[in-house]
C-alpha cells in the first residue's frame, strides 16, 4: 500500500510542482511569523471572554444566511476565525452537481457576507485544475497560523470506496488564504481526500482518508512530511488536535488477529515520530466503523490543555508535557444523559467551564459541562423550526462572545447550507 501511494504522489508532484513552487516564492512574503504576539486564545482560533451571567442556560440562536451559488449544500464543520475578528466558513457543495466548494468570509461586527472564491477557480488561476476535477468539500476547520495566514483543506469524493480504501480520483489539497487580502496560495496536492486540518503556531497538519494519513506542513520552510496512521473498514475521524508545540493526536483504528478493532489516540512530534499510543476504550461502541465519525468536537483550553469529544459523546481531556508525551483521560460522557452525538465543542473563558451542541433522541441540546466537579447540564435548542436540521460544530468564537456552528437544513425541496450564530445567555 505504500509503495502504491508514492507512485501516485509522484504522479502528481510531476502535474504541479511547477505552478506550485512559483507560487511558494511569489509575492507572499517571507513566511515569517506576521502575528507572533498574538494571545493564545487567537493562535487556536478560539476567543476567550469573561464568563456569561448565565452560562446554564440555553445561548439565543439565530440563522444567518451565507450567499447562495449553484450546487452550495452543507457546511461540513468547517469554520474558523482570524485574529481581527472574522469569522471563516467553508461550504461544501452537492455530489452531484457541477459547482465546487466555496470559502466565505462573515464580519461579525457588520453582519455581512463576503464570499472568497471556489476551490476549482482556485485551481485554475494557479494552472493545476485538471479536466473533471470539482473538489466539492472544504470540511476541515479554517486554521490561523502564526505566520498570519489561515490554512484549510479541500477534497473531492468522485470514485472513493470506504471498502476496499480506494481514495477519492482528485484527492486533497491543502490551502492558505491571507485575511487581509483574501489572496489563495496552493500549498500541497496528495492523493487522499483531505477531512481535516488541525495546528498551533509553527506546524499545520491535515487529515486524509482512507487510513489516516497525517500530513505535516511547515509554515516557515515549506516542507512537507506525511505518516499513515491507520484505520481500517472505511473509518474516517472527522477531527483530531494538534498543540503549539507541534504535537498532533490523531485516531489509529486496527485490527487484531483475532479480528477484534482496537483504537487508540496516537501523539506525534513535529517530525511525525510516534511518542505515545493511548487507548480509547469504548471507542465504536455499536457503530460500524465506517459510519462512526471518530473525534467530533475539539477546544483549546488557557493553559495548554485540549479537550475532544468522540462521535458517541465521549469527553476526553489532553495534557502535554514538557519534555515527554501527553496524558490523556477519559473525563466520561459529555450529555448528563449518556450517549450523545457531540460534534461541537466550545470554552467561555478558557477554563473548565465546556459547553457545546449535541444530538440526541433527534432533539438538539446545549451541553454544558464542568471539568472540576464532572456537573453537566442539557438545555433544548431552539433551531428555528428548520426541518431536517443537522449540526456540525467548531470552537470559533467573535469578539462578542458569540458561537458559530453550521450543518445543513431541508429548504426550497433539497438540503441547503445552514450557520448559526449562538449567543450566550446574558
Amino acid at each position: 500500500m505504500r509503495t502504491s501511494r508514492i507512485a501516485i504522489v509522484l504522479g502528481l508532484v510531476a502535474v504541479v510542482a511547477a505552478a506550485s513552487t512559483a507560487l511558494l516564492i511569489g509575492d507572499f512574503g517571507s513566511g515569517e511569523p506576521d502575528s507572533p504576539t498574538l494571545d493564545y486564545d487567537l493562535r487556536t482560533g478560539s476567543r476567550f471572554l469573561p464568563l456569561p451571567s448565565k452560562p446554564f442556560e440555553a445561548p439565543s440562536i439565530r440563522e444567518i444566511r451565507a450567499p447562495d451559488f449553484v450546487g452550495a449544500n452543507a457546511v461540513w464543520g468547517a469554520t474558523g476565525r482570524d485574529a481581527l475578528g472574522g469569522i471563516w466558513i467553508g461550504v461544501s457543495a452537492w455530489s452531484g452537481g457541477t459547482s465546487s466548494a466555496h470559502l466565505f468570509h462573515y464580519d461579525p461586527k457588520a453582519d455581512t457576507w463576503h464570499d472568497r472564491g471556489s476551490v476549482a477557480d482556485q485551481l485554475k488561476a494557479a494552472g493545476l485544475l485538471r479536466q473533471g476535477e470539482r473538489q466539492i468539500k472544504i470540511h476541515s476547520k479554517i486554521i490561523p497560523a502564526d505566520d498570519g495566514w489561515l490554512y484549510f483543506a479541500s477534497s473531492d469524493e468522485a470514485g472513493e470506496d470506504p471498502k476496499s480504501g480506494k481514495p477519492p480520483r482528485w484527492g486533497g489539497h491543502l490551502w492558505r488564504i491571507h485575511p487581509r487580502t483574501s489572496r489563495w496560495q496552493h500549498l500541497l496536492a496528495v492523493p487522499e481526500g483531505l477531512v481535516a486540518a488541525s495546528g498551533v503556531g509553527r506546524h499545520i497538519f491535515a487529515l486524509g482518508y482512507f487510513g489516516h494519513v497525517l500530513h505535516r506542513y511547515d509554515t516557515l520552510t515549506g516542507e512537507h512530511k506525511w505518516v499513515e496512521v491507520g484505520a481500517v473498514d472505511g473509518h474516517v475521524s472527522r477531527n483530531f488536535l494538534a498543540d503549539a508545540d507541534g504535537h498532533a493526536y490523531v485516531p489509529r483504528l486496527r485490527r487484531l488477529t483475532d479480528g477484534k478493532l482496537v483504537a487508540e489516540l496516537v501523539e506525534y512530534d513535529s517530525n511525525l515520530r510516534e511518542l505515545k499510543a493511548t487507548p480509547l476504550d469504548g471507542y465504536l461502541g455499536g457503530e460500524s466503523p465506517m459510519e462512526h465519525h471518530g473525534i467530533t468536537g475539539i477546544v483549546y483550553l488557557a493553559d495548554g490543555r485540549m479537550a475532544f469529544t468522540t462521535h458517541r459523546g465521549q469527553l476526553y481531556v489532553i495534557q502535554p508535557a514538557a519534555g515527554g508525551p501527553a496524558s490523556v483521560t477519559l473525563v466520561g460522557w459529555f450529555h448528563p444523559d449518556g450517549e450523545a452525538y457531540a460534534p461541537s465543542l466550545f470554552s467561555f473563558r478558557g477554563g473548565d467551564l465546556l459547553a457545546g451542541v449535541t444530538q440526541r433522541a433527534g432533539r438538539f441540546q446545549w451541553v454544558v459541562f464542568d471539568l472540576v466537579t464532572g456537573i453537566a447540564g442539557a438545555f433544548p435548542l431552539d433551531t428555528k423550526g428548520l426541518k431536517n436540521v443537522l449540526l456540525y460544530g467548531s470552537m470559533a468564537r467573535d469578539d462578542a462572545g458569540r458561537f458559530y456552528v453550521g450543518g445543513w437544513a431541508t429548504r426550497d425541496g433539497g438540503e441547503k447550507p445552514l450557520v448559526m450564530q449562538l449567543a450566550p445567555a446574558r
